[in-house]
């Protein structure tokens, strides 16, 4: 979202300044297997807030995006105050049960990744929001105080280091089309690998590793990311292919054939997002996540049901050159159109104007 507005501000599109807020903004609404909307007085995390004023009107719109794994649930303060909310992992049958407890207009907001423009400014004015922010959430007079404060510390710590190995868009925007014939799935484990929707995931990545290198001994790149978990429950599983964005980049712009599986409780992976921006040729998992343009089987990508189909689809997009070619060629176009920053977040704000950027 944020490369999008800085990308489009360097277009001279619009205007972009960046407020410093503190604001708690808690409170979660959530839709139970029942389909009942439950409110909860937590924190909702990865949502932020903007203001969007037409220069020609002086009309002020206030819409909230939620970058949230789970599609059940919903920040409490964007649906009650906001005018639009834009959710990631969408789903209609969510959003059909929740939208009479909101205020917002909730629509899709579309694919999403990793990714960062030159031209952003105000990084004192972030970092020290992620910092301030989350030391206000977690101030509680108690005597756990100070160990919840130092967690909160070492947490955004971390997260601000994540924020930057985000790679630079053009890094996206450039597109080679010579490729070899591997067929690449690098994946990673989460922590909680107790929780079963996270258990589930590591079988069933861990399952397609050990299957992808069984059946393709001299073609298949990739395994898990090295971590704590990977290394003490899949150890006979890490990868073969560099690990550090930048390079990893370069190993999915050199493969052929990509594998694409779901996110956590299935929500758009990032990785659907750089596959398509290399014109992949991309097998992937059926994705429960709407999109506001779905994805075609057979234009931009071939989906497996089960490990006989993913095996089989691999096979015939080897043989089969032409049906290759037109997945990849459909794939870099659909990024080109759809999931680029800069048409994502154009469609975004065209859609609350009702009217294009000119």
């Amino acid at each position: 979202m944020q490369t999008g507005l800085f990308e489009l501000a360097h277009a001279g599109l619009i205007n972009v300044k960046v407020k410093l807020s503190l604001k708690k903004n808690s409170g979660t609404f959530s839709v139970d297997t029942n389909g009942n909307v439950l409110d909860e007085n937590r924190p909702f995390p990865k949502a932020s807030y903007y203001t969007l004023i037409d220069s020609t009107t002086n009309k002020k719109i206030f819409f909230a995006t939620d970058l949230y794994d789970s599609a059940v649930k919903f920040s409490k303060t964007g649906l009650e105050h906001c005018d639009f909310y834009f959710k990631r992992n969408f789903e209609a049958r969510y959003i059909v049960t929740i939208k009479d407890r909101a205020n917002a207009k909730i629509y899709n907001l579309g694919m999403t990744f990793g990714t960062h423009s030159e031209f952003k400014h105000s990084r004192l004015k972030f970092l020290f929001g992620l910092y301030a922010s989350n030391l206000l959430l977690n101030f509680k007079k108690d005597r756990d105080i100070l160990n919840r404060l130092l967690k909160t510390i070492r947490a955004q710590k971390r997260h601000w280091e994540f924020i930057k190995t985000t790679r630079n868009i053009s890094r996206f925007e450039a597109f080679n089309e010579d490729t070899n014939n591997t067929i690449l799935f690098q994946t990673r484990t989460f922590l909680h690998e107790n929780d079963l929707d996270v258990k589930q995931i590591h079988q069933q990545r861990y399952r397609i590793i050990k299957l992808l290198r069984k059946e393709f001994p001299n073609r298949f790149l990739g395994g898990f990311v090295p971590s704590k978990i990977s290394e003490e429950l899949y150890g006979d599983a890490l990868t073969n292919v560099p690990t550090a964005p930048e390079e990893y980049l370069d190993a999915i712009k050199k493969a052929g054939i990509v594998v694409y599986t779901r996110g956590l409780v299935n929500s758009p992976a990032w990785k659907m997002s750089e596959y398509l921006s290399q014109g992949k040729v991309i097998i992937a998992e059926p994705l429960t996540a709407e999109l506001p343009v779905p994805l075609t089987e057979g234009k931009e990508v071939l989906y497996f049901h089960n490990d006989k189909e993913l095996v089989e689809k691999i096979k015939l997009v080897s043989e089969d050159k032409a049906l290759a070619e037109k997945l990849s060629v459909n794939a870099r176009a659909y990024f080109e159109k759809h999931v680029h920053p800069v048409q994502n977040v154009k469609r975004i704000l065209e859609l609350m104007l009702n009217k294009p950027l000119d």
